[in-house]
C-alpha cells in the first residue's frame, strides 16, 4: 500500500470533527436528502463539526450511478483518463445536488471535488491511490462556518488529471479524509444497522456486531463483506482512526458497529461469514506440465485462490471474468484442465479459530452431509468452503445456525 502523506495544520487540531459518509443509496431522493440534513444537524448540536462525503447517485440503472455513466463508453478495455473524467461525473452530481438541498435548509453547505478537497493520487486510472492530502481548504471551510459536501471515489494527480480510487472508493475518501482532518470518527452510513454476521439479505437471523476490531473485519471486507472496502480499514489502522458503521435512518437511535483497533472481548469462535459468487473452480493435469506455468498466469494478470498442488494435479479457483484469458493460456500451453462454473466461495472469520484443533471438522459437520465442499482453505483466522452457487444460501445459514449460539 503507498503510504497516505497527510499536511500537518494546526487547525485541526482545536476542531472536533466528524466525517461522515454516505452511499448511493442514501442521497438519491429528497427524503434521503433530508435525512442527511436530520443527521448534521445532530452533530453540529453535540458541538463538532461535520465533513461530508458521498458516493455516485443510486444503484446501476439509475441515470447518474456509476455502472450507468461507464455503459455510455463503448471501448471498456482499459481505464482510461476520458473514462475516469467520466465517472467521476457521477459523484460531482451528488455533492451538488446535496449541497443545494442543505442550503436550502439554511445549511452553508459548499460542494468540494476531491481535487478541491486536497486528494492527490497517482496517475493509476481505475484504481489510483492517494498520495497526499492537503486539508487546509477543508479546514478553512470550517472555520468560515461551512459544511463541506465531498465527492468520494476520486482525487486528482500532480498534472491535474482526474482519478477514480476503484470500487468502493467513497469509503476510501471518507476514512482518507477523516485521517487528514484528525477527526474525532468516520460514521460510515448504510441501508443496514451496521456489520452484521452474515448478508441480512440471506441470513434473516444475522446478528448485528456491535464492536469489531481491524483485522477481523479486514478480513471481511476482503473475502466479500460489503460493508466498507479493506483499503480504507487499511487507513484507519495505519491511522488509529475509529470507523462507525450505522443505518443512516437511525443515527439517534441505533446503535451501529464500532470499528477500532482495540482488543474485542468476544466468545464467539467464528465473528462473521462473509461469500463471494462468481468463481470456478480448475483442475489441471500436472504430468505434462511446464514448471512455470504459474508466472504464466500470474504475467495475464490473472488471480488465483485457494491453491492445492499435488503429485498429478493442481485444483484453484478464479474469479469467472478471468476465465477467457485463462482458458486461452492453458489451450496455447496443451494442458489438459476441467472447470466447475457457478461456484461460491463461502469465509468464516474469527481471531479464535487460531490453534483450535477440529474446527474444520466442526465447519464440514455443520453442513451435515447435505451440501458437497468442494475445496476448503484456511489461514491463522479465516476458513473458507467452495460450494455451487445453487446450495450456498443454503449453507451460509446453516453455518450461521452452527456458529451463532453465544451472543456478539
Amino acid at each position: 500500500m503507498v503510504g497516505l502523506v497527510i499536511r500537518e495544520s494546526k487547525e485541526a487540531d482545536v476542531m472536533e470533527i466528524i466525517v461522515q459518509k454516505y452511499g448511493g443509496t442514501s442521497v438519491n431522493t429528497s427524503e434521503l436528502r433530508d435525512i442527511i440534513y436530520e443527521n448534521l444537524v445532530k452533530v453540529k448540536e453535540s458541538g463538532d463539526k461535520p465533513v461530508i462525503v458521498v458516493s455516485a447517485m443510486g444503484r446501476k440503472g439509475d441515470p447518474y450511478a456509476t455502472d450507468s455513466l461507464l455503459h455510455l463508453i463503448n471501448d471498456r478495455k482499459g481505464y482510461t483518463r476520458e473514462m475516469d473524467m467520466l465517472i467521476s461525473c457521477g459523484e460531482i452530481i451528488s455533492a451538488a445536488v446535496v449541497a443545494s438541498h442543505l442550503r436550502e435548509k439554511g445549511v452553508k453547505a459548499i460542494a468540494l471535488s476531491g481535487g478541491q478537497a486536497g486528494i492527490l493520487t497517482d496517475d493509476t486510472f481505475g484504481n489510483s491511490r492517494i498520495i497526499e492530502i492537503n486539508p487546509h481548504k477543508v479546514l478553512s471551510l470550517l472555520e468560515d462556518g461551512f459544511i463541506p459536501v465531498i465527492t468520494g471515489f476520486q482525487g486528482i494527480t500532480a498534472q491535474g488529471d482526474v482519478t477514480t480510487l476503484g470500487r468502493g472508493g467513497s469509503d476510501v475518501s471518507a476514512v482518507a479524509i477523516g485521517a487528514a482532518l484528525k477527526a474525532r470518527w468516520v460514521e460510515i452510513f448504510t441501508d443496514v444497522d451496521g456489520v452484521m454476521s452474515a448478508d441480512p439479505k440471506i441470513v434473516k437471523d444475522a446478528k448485528l456486531i456491535n464492536t469489531i476490531n481491524y483485522d477481523e473485519v479486514f478480513q471481511l471486507a476482503e473475502y466479500g463483506g460489503k460493508v466498507i472496502h479493506p483499503r480504507a480499514v487499511e487507513y484507519a489502522m495505519n491511522n488509529n482512526l475509529t470507523i462507525k458503521v450505522l443505518n443512516a435512518r437511525k443515527y439517534s437511535t441505533g446503535k451501529g458497529t464500532l470499528i477500532s483497533g482495540g482488543k474485542v472481548v468476544n466468545d464467539d469462535m467464528i465473528t462473521a461469514i462473509a461469500h463471494e459468487h462468481g468463481k470456478i473452480q480448475i483442475k489441471i493435469n500436472m504430468n505434462k506440465i511446464s514448471d512455470d506455468i504459474f508466472d504464466k498466469i500470474a504475467c495475464k494478470d490473472i488471480s488465483i485462490d485457494m491453491i492445492n498442488i499435488f503429485t498429478d494435479h493442481a485444483v484453484f479457483i478464479i474469479n469467472n471474468t478471468s476465465y477467457d484469458n485463462l482458458e486461452h493460456l492453458l489451450l496455447e500451453n496443451g494442458i489438459d484442465y476441467h472447470i466447475e462454473d457457478e461456484c461460491t466461495k463461502i469465509t468464516l472469520i474469527g481471531n479464535k479459530i487460531r490453534g483450535v484443533p477440529g474446527v474444520m471438522a466442526s465447519v464440514i459437520s455443520s453442513l451435515k452431509g447435505k451440501i458437497e465442499v468442494l475445496q476448503t482453505s484456511d489461514s491463522h483466522m479465516t476458513i473458507s468452503l467452495l460450494v455451487k452457487t445453487a446450495v450456498a444460501d443454503e449453507a451460509i445459514n446453516m453455518l450461521h445456525a452452527r456458529f451463532k449460539s453465544i451472543d456478539i
